[in-house]
């Protein structure tokens, strides 16, 4: 997963400012994570920190960003030397994290779809929970388990396409294709069950586990009118995943 990030560094922080980032995937993801003030949190597969200087910026007492990618870290810890707020980041693969204590809250925008088996989504998920104390807090932003797999088309105004390799199976490829009047670059996920995340997760430790939909910031709305975003919203790619150790 770090080489096709390390080769898209540049394209994808330049995609975080795009509306359905804004509008859709900010306001979901924070929004499930709720009021951080005070509290410890750890941002996963934080990309360029995006979400990791919101989450400090919110309140966070402290606030670490890990990212397999060297270069997506190496961005990251620029904008923290251009404007620093006390944010620490770390180069390294969530299935061998360690040594980084306990947070209140984990975070991931992203993540456990980009697991190329069953065994590597577990050891990403033991890793999650041993970073949580008991009644410890897990988000993220995760492939649409529940999604038709003849349903994937019809994204591009929102700035990407997206395809699976079939017939769609656990383990199945999906491409992300990020256009913008042309195409930009590339990146993959795998597709895995719902029964297969809730099984997974279970056995790495979580208790309890809650999929919740994508919600819409009132601001999107005034900004692009309600039917911009109702094919996104009635056929969600992605879906928030909660989880409590």
């Amino acid at each position: 997963m770090g080489a096709q990030y390390d080769d898209i560094a540049e394209q994808y922080r330049h995609s975080t400012g795009a509306a359905l980032r804004t509008y859709v995937e900010s306001f979901s993801l924070l929004g499930c994570v709720g009021d951080v003030r005070g509290k410890s949190v750890l941002d996963l597969a934080c990309g360029e920190g995006f979400f990791t200087r919101r989450l400090i910026e919110a309140g966070a007492a402290r606030a670490v960003g890990v990212d397999i990618s060297p270069a997506m870290i190496a961005l990251a810890e620029q904008q923290e030397r251009d404007n620093p707020i006390g944010l620490d980041y770390v180069c390294a693969d969530v299935q061998d994290l360690t040594g980084l204590g306990q947070f209140d809250v984990v975070v991931a925008a992203y993540l456990l779809h980009y697991a190329q088996s069953e065994a590597e989504l577990l050891r990403m998920c033991e890793r999650i929970a041993a970073h949580l104390p008991p009644d410890g807090f897990f988000v993220t932003l995760n492939e649409n388990p529940d999604q038709d797999a003849g349903q994937y088309a019809g994204y591009t105004q929102y700035g990407f396409n997206k395809t699976v390799e079939m017939p769609r199976g656990e383990g199945s490829e999906i491409t992300y294709s990020m256009v913008s009047g042309r195409e930009m670059f590339k990146f993959h996920a795998y597709y895995y069950r719902r029964e297969t995340y809730e099984r997974v997760m279970r056995a790495a430790g979580f208790r309890q586990l809650r999929w919740r939909s994508l919600e819409l910031d009132p601001l999107g709305i005034e900004q692009f009118g309600a039917e911009y975003w109702r094919e996104y919203l009635d056929n969600p790619p992605v879906i928030v995943l909660e989880a409590w150790v």
